[in-house]
């Protein structure tokens, strides 16, 4: 450690002579500024009277023919470069990543054991004595990286709060160059907070972030977790039965039966529940019969296809039964689209803790030419097959709202727009099961002509 303390003498030593170097070219560049923009300033605003005096105009010639190149060259001149080489070439490879690592851990093993507050070991004061020392922000920062690099987020907050507490105005442009700003610190704070599920105040660091941000600072990661948060606390919401379907007036149950001309005789009970993009309950929709088929098509063949889903399911053939071929035509009546090209009809179960997180079931295609892929998926439809004791909350988190949907009943939402672009605001998910299981028949509608077909629900 003693050698590294005399190693940062010599790069001070180093850094002033550069210093000097660069500041005099600086304060002469700064002279020419300053002594161009006073005679500038006893000029008229009209340029063309201005330069109409001889006794201006060649001055300025002369500034501009013989002046200027020079100022350029001596913008263009490195200063010297001795201290620069000198301060370039050290070799500090000795010092790597596992010394700074031990050294970290010593630090916080020595908290740990004597139980010290961050702010006070920060601000000098070790085991109830003063010392004249003082731990920077990117200390601190550095102190909280190590720790959430061991997955200690409880900690790491700490010292991450701290870093803020020991942020020097004075010191912002280093900072910004180390990486170091306030900005990093929040996003830092942000990303920890997210990571013990407090999404609150993780949305909270994540704005901070954003707002100390400079022109220079990437944000992008904060933008869109903070979008991302604000649906998953929605989401939350509608889990826990705040958020209920809106009562509007535009908005009504009604018997549909503009699908097809069956349904004209055979007309189903439809709770419209959004308008734009399209969400619709139809009660009564799939018969006990036809549930009791699809789940004897499929008892034998679920299994696991999602990590974080804890959920089994199995495709249907479409022509399985004669229960699951009437499926199909009656999934096409309600939608009225073409189910030719979509994936086949998927049986799920969801046991306890059993969901599907926040997703968008369409991928928006490059180009709208020729054949789309099946995740070009203009529609979704869920029939449930069971009804939940307790939670399975049906949530679409941008758009406001959740419920609990019962038995027989066909969940219905477009995932485009009308001009055929997926629509961000068809966000979908279910909520975990808390007691009992759920069995759900999903189907996904793809197609490339589509949306084309897509009927104006008003």
């Amino acid at each position: 450690m003693a050698s590294l303390l005399q190693l940062e003498d010599e790069l001070i030593g180093y850094m002033r002579q550069y210093a000097m170097e660069l500041q005099n070219k600086v304060n002469t560049m700064r002279t020419f500024q300053e002594e161009w923009m006073t005679r500038r300033a006893l000029g008229p605003a009209d340029p063309t009277a201005y330069v109409a005096n001889p006794l201006i105009s060649f001055p300025l010639m002369r500034r501009m023919y013989t002046d200027v190149p020079k100022l350029l060259e001596l913008a263009r001149e490195e200063v010297k470069q001795a201290p620069l080489q000198e301060l370039i070439k050290l070799d500090l490879n000795h010092i790597s990543k596992i010394e700074f690592q031990t050294a970290a851990s010593g630090l916080l093993r020595f908290q740990n054991i004597y139980g010290l507050n961050e702010s006070e070991m920060a601000n000098g004061m070790l085991y109830g004595k003063q010392y004249n020392s003082r731990m920077s922000a990117a200390d601190c920062l550095a102190l909280a990286t190590h720790l959430l690099d061991l997955e200690k987020g409880k900690p790491a907050s700490k010292w991450l709060k701290v870093a803020l507490d020991q942020y020097e105005n004075k010191m912002d442009p280093v900072n910004r160059l180390l990486q170091t700003g306030r900005s990093q610190i929040y996003e830092k704070l942000g990303l920890n907070f997210f990571a013990m599920h407090d999404l609150p105040a993780s949305r909270a660091a994540f704005k901070k972030s954003m707002g100390w941000a400079s022109m220079d600072d990437n944000t992008d990661l904060a933008k869109h977790l903070v979008n991302t948060i604000a649906e998953r606390l929605v989401h939350v919401d509608n889990c826990r039965g705040k958020n209920l379907p809106p009562s509007k007036s535009f908005l009504r149950c009604r018997y549909f039966r503009e699908g097809s001309p069956f349904l004209r005789w055979a007309a189903l009970k439809l709770e419209q529940l959004n308008i734009e993009p399209f969400v619709g309950l139809f009660h009564d929709a799939i018969s006990p019969a036809e549930q009791e088929d699809l789940l004897r098509l499929t008892e034998t063949r679920l299994e696991h296809r999602k990590k974080d889903s804890y959920s089994v399911e199995a495709n249907v053939d479409t022509n399985g039964s004669d229960h699951v071929r009437r499926i199909h035509q009656r999934i096409e009546d309600i939608t009225g689209f073409d189910l030719e090209d979509s994936e086949p009809l998927t049986v799920s179960n969801y046991g306890i803790g059993g969901q599907e997180s926040i997703h968008l079931d369409c991928e928006q295609p490059k180009h709208f030419i020729g054949h789309f892929t099946e995740e070009y998926r203009s529609a979704s439809v869920l029939l449930y097959l069971s009804d939940v004791q307790m939670g399975g909350y049906a949530s679409f988190p941008d758009l406001g709202f959740g419920f609990k949907p019962s038995r027989g009943s066909a969940l219905v939402w477009h995932n485009t727009d009308s001009a055929g672009n997926c629509d961000t605001r068809s966000l979908q998910a279910t909520c975990p099961v808390l007691l009992g299981n759920q069995w759900v028949a999903r189907k996904w509608i793809s197609g490339s002509g589509q949306w084309r077909r897509k009927s104006c629900r008003m």
